[in-house]
């Protein structure tokens, strides 16, 4: 390991683009929305995962070769960040070092970066040369984790017999601290630095994340700093938290958040093998309802050995910047929903006197349903119509019925805009019963509520919403619902099914009341059946029905609709 240099000359730091100061310093975050997170080195030579070292419990002298194989000769930081300014991203973050230890830099801490690879540039250093002219943001993944420097541990378990003996990870952190000093006083006005590893707890132990945090600060008072610095716990001094691979059901605890996805399914380094790649229209959607719950989307590409990013994402992202030329006044700049629900498969943000419905089932009836909005409307039109033909609309009760076209401008996402009379104030909204004092709990106005990585979605096709991929016991379907005089109610499911879903079992839960039904074959997963599960006593006033499967295993081949409420004599 080279030489460690620990003293910091004035002339090398990095000179803020903006005053720092406080809660500015995190407004351009606020405002970004969507972002494009990149994972590249070594381990996109393999094509497997970015973790193959691990994985395939590869030996760290035959890792070190692939290593020296990348060559990234057809990487082009202006084509890159050309593509993300397409794509309607206003930021970057890119892996400056990963897990395995290489980092894809010029690094003169470390003896494991692009200097020992046939490449002759930096590409941190073009891409911090590049993001500029494309209006983006740059910053830096950096692992505490570090499977090749001598100094960290724990070592992989099936590498050493000891993984904690030996070692000195004070000096280890000394490194790193060199290394993200290399990284902020060399490239630019880093907009953050993304940590990850955090849960060997190396920093925590040695009671130096504050000291890190610091550091970063006195080095660019603008960089933000992730959770993952820390183990992540309320109180420490992150600037945002980091739900991965899911979207919370009610956004984060009221702290900035930024949700990292994948593309495809779960690898974050190329995989020349991956097949599974999530829609346009998922894409879409999964950015508006992290908008609608104030987060913002950091979209995974793992971009080809060569410096090449495969058209599988290129198309996927060229998709997303379309749309958002249309809608991106619905994105941008705005705040969460005012609405903890919607009777609607849509989500809905705001700005200032801006009122956004963003609606994935264009409505069949000609009229788009706005639960308990009290303010005064001045207008309203599609955003995807360049005439701002005004839409009619009328009162029913507390809500707002909006008169829409009959077909969706766009089947993805079509953004309704309404000028308000001042910042949306609505009623919370709950189910209540039609005039036949029926409870239609439709799975559009449902949340999905899970411990950690939501993998049931909600989908539409022929006029049906209902919930598909529904894998895991822990992703439960919930809704709020007030009834307003008690009464007994018969339980009633939609679904369709396929054979390998065939008599397992769901639960339905109102309070300490439950009744369960098992599932029969309809045919397939598009032919939908509705099933009287039970009877129930229900007292009046407010409360909170859930669905539950018992199956581990979640319910393959089965398409779920919602469920019904329907009062006996």
């Amino acid at each position: 390991m080279r030489t460690l240099l620990f003293l910091l000359a004035t002339s090398l730091l990095a000179q803020p683009t903006q005053p720092p100061g406080g809660a500015d310093r995190l407004q351009w975050f606020k405002d970004a929305k969507f972002g494009i997170f990149i994972h590249w080195g070594p381990y996109s030579v393999l094509g497997r995962h970015e973790w193959a070292r691990h994985f395939f419990q590869i030996p760290q002298a035959e890792y070190d070769q692939y290593a020296k194989a990348f060559n990234p000769v057809n990487f082009n930081a202006n084509e890159w960040t050309s593509l993300f300014e397409r794509a309607g991203a206003r930021y970057v973050v890119i892996t400056s070092k990963h897990h395995d230890g290489f980092s894809i830099y010029r690094s003169k801490a470390s003896d494991y970066d692009m200097e020992i690879t046939p490449y002759k540039g930096d590409p941190l250093k073009d891409l911090s040369i590049a993001a500029p002219k494309h209006n983006l943001r740059l910053g830096f993944y950096h692992s505490i984790m570090d499977w090749h420097h001598p100094a960290y541990r724990p070592r992989r378990a099936w590498e050493s017999k000891t993984p904690n003996e030996g070692g000195n990870n004070n000096l280890f952190v000394d490194y790193m601290k060199e290394q993200l000093r290399e990284l902020l006083t060399g490239y630019g006005d880093v907009a953050m630095i993304w940590f990850d590893g955090e849960w060997e707890h190396t920093l925590a132990n040695l009671k130096r994340d504050d000291e890190v945090y610091d550091y970063i600060s006195t080095l660019n008072p603008n960089t933000l700093i992730n959770d993952r610095l820390y183990e992540r716990k309320p109180g420490n001094k992150a600037d945002f938290g980091t739900p991965e691979q899911f979207v919370p059901a009610t956004g984060f605890n009221g702290a900035l958040w930024e949700s990292c996805v994948t593309i495809n399914t779960d690898s974050w380094g190329y995989n020349k093998y991956e097949t599974n790649f999530k829609t346009e229209r998922d894409l879409i959607r999964m950015l508006v309802e992290v908008t609608s719950k104030g987060g913002n989307l950091l979209l995974n590409i793992g971009p080809k050995p060569d410096g090449t990013i495969q058209t599988d994402f290129v198309t996927r992202l060229e998709a997303m910047g379309e749309w958002l030329k249309v809608n991106g006044e619905a994105i941008y700049g705005t705040k969460a929903s005012p609405f903890t629900r919607m009777p609607f498969f849509g989500r809905a943000t705001q700005k200032d006197a801006n009122l956004y419905l963003h609606v994935f089932a264009w409505p069949q009836s000609g009229e788009l349903r706005v639960p308990g909005l009290k303010n005064l409307i001045h207008s309203a039109h599609l955003l995807a119509d360049p005439k701002k033909t005004p839409l009619a609309w009328r009162r029913d009760g507390a809500d707002i019925l909006i008169s829409v076209p009959k077909t969706a401008p766009d089947e993805r996402a079509s953004v309704v805009a309404l000028r308000l009379d001042g910042a949306p104030t609505v009623d919370p909204f709950s189910i209540r019963p039609n005039d036949k004092g029926i409870f239609s709990l439709g799975i559009e106005s449902s949340e999905i509520e899970t411990r950690f990585e939501q993998r049931a979605k909600k989908e539409n096709a022929l006029g049906h919403v209902f919930l598909t991929n529904w894998t895991r016991s822990d992703d439960i379907p919930t809704w709020n619902l007030s009834i307003p005089k008690a009464g007994r109610y018969k339980v009633e499911a939609s679904y369709a099914a396929t054979r390998s879903s065939k008599d397992k079992t769901f639960n339905v839960h109102i309070g300490n009341l439950t009744t369960s039904g098992k599932i029969v074959e309809t045919g397939n997963a598009w032919v939908f059946t509705k099933q009287t599960l039970g009877n129930l006593n229900l007292p009046a006033g407010d409360h909170v029905l859930q669905v539950k499967i018992t199956d581990p295993q979640g319910l393959p081949g089965f398409s779920f609709e919602g469920i019904t409420l329907v009062p006996l004599p």
